[in-house]
């Protein structure tokens, strides 16, 4: 599987709605993980990935095995150059925000991207403004699945990381994840305890 690095175009917005746009990547098996930010040229959009998948270009067509007689997943492509053509890399992201005439903002776009807009993996300058406005936390909190919260947490590591105050930006975290999830206790605490191990 192939690494993606921050600011790469990996692929394009095969569809697009308000709150999620999907996009197949160039390469099979070269996506961003699960929790990473990307962003959408046309218009400037954010968003997080929340599900990768990899998959027949034609789904009426079943993968068959081919490495019964080779001994690692590698051969199994080197061996196979077709599969190249007929294999794709997917992912789904959820909109966080956008960038206005004014800066960028947390929420959502009055217009979804464009279809075949390119898709980048974030930089740390994209990551930056995670930590002027959390605003962008109440979207994924209400994606509710167990997808959902691990790509919070992997997100939130991921700016904290990039931030030059990491501790102030976990800090601020931790209070707008207490803030939105005041009623649900548990899922608070195993957040926070994620996000800070």
């Amino acid at each position: 599987m192939a690494a993606v690095q921050p600011g790469q175009r990996v692929g394009e917005v095969t569809a697009s709605r308000s709150q999620r746009i999907e996009a197949q990547c160039y390469q099979a098996r070269a996506a961003p993980p699960l929790g990473s930010l990307v962003r959408i040229e046309s218009p400037p959009v954010y968003a997080v990935v929340l599900d990768v998948r990899h998959e027949p270009m034609d789904p009426t067509r079943p993968l068959t095995p081919r490495g019964a007689d080779l001994e690692t997943e590698d051969e199994v492509y080197a061996v196979n150059p077709q599969l190249s053509a007929i294999l794709a890399t997917r992912f789904t992201a959820a909109i966080l925000g956008y960038r206005g005439g004014d800066g960028i903002h947390a929420g959502l776009p009055s217009l979804p991207p464009d279809l075949h807009a390119f898709v980048f993996v974030g930089d740390d300058d994209d990551l930056a403004f995670l930590g002027k406005d959390f605003g962008w936390l109440k979207l994924l909190l209400d994606e509710r699945s167990p997808a959902s919260d691990t790509a919070i947490v992997n997100l939130l590591r991921q700016a904290a990381h990039s931030s030059t105050d990491s501790r102030g930006f976990l800090l601020n975290a931790g209070k707008a994840l207490a803030t939105e999830l005041s009623g649900e206790p548990l899922r608070m605490r195993a957040l926070l305890h994620q996000v800070g191990g």
